[in-house]
């Protein structure tokens, strides 16, 4: 009898303990990645792959991702690119905070971005594969040398300044039209009333 309640009571604190395991888990973190893609994986799946310096995160409007998390937005200045048409300055959009797979940025620190474009913004979350740079060595040596982000062409620069030119001239030759046709009027004025 007492062998019976003996294993009775053991049941019961193995179910008691199983069940507390069930109900209050341990970490409680809403993001899980599953096991780190390969360098070539994460590469594939990325639309926009960049090293670059944080230059402001701040909170966004915007909800990102199925748990309707909001989102933060990170500023870059970008360093070197490997993959996408990234500009010399761009900004990405992340859940807030890692408990919603959000990449904590923080200002003034380099970072090796993989990014995907939603159309409208460029995106990533903790699982995408983006690290501080002095993490990223492995990465950044199967990458090898990348190029500079695109800058405005010395052709497009030259038409701005012609354009800007232009527009100076032809204020400059209204102005003396008018000049002119002042001068003209006074004269004209003065010899009528002699």
């Amino acid at each position: 009898m007492k062998s019976k309640k003996r294993w009775i009571g053991i049941w019961l604190a193995a179910a008691v303990f199983a069940s507390s395991l069930l109900l209050f888990p341990r970490d409680a973190s809403a993001c899980s990645c599953v096991k780190p893609d390969s360098i070539q994986e994460t590469i594939s799946k990325s639309d926009a792959v960049f090293e670059g310096t944080a230059t402001s995160i701040k909170p966004s409007s915007i909800s990102l991702f199925p748990s309707q998390a909001k989102a933060v937005k990170a500023s870059f200045r970008v360093n070197e690119v490997w993959k996408g048409h990234v500009a010399p300055t761009l900004e990405v959009l992340t859940a807030n905070g890692s408990d919603s797979c959000g990449f904590e940025f923080q200002e003034g620190e380099r970072y090796l971005v993989y990014a995907a474009s939603t159309g409208k913004s460029m995106e990533l979350s903790l699982c995408s594969g983006t690290m501080l740079h002095s993490e990223a060595h492995e990465h950044i040596e199967w990458l090898g040398s990348g190029s500079m982000p695109p800058q405005p062409s010395s052709a497009n620069q030259q038409t701005d300044d012609s354009i800007s030119k232009g527009l100076y001239i032809g204020i400059g030759a209204i102005i003396a039209v008018l000049i002119g046709f002042l001068v003209y009027r006074k004269q004209k004025g003065s010899k009528s009333r002699t």
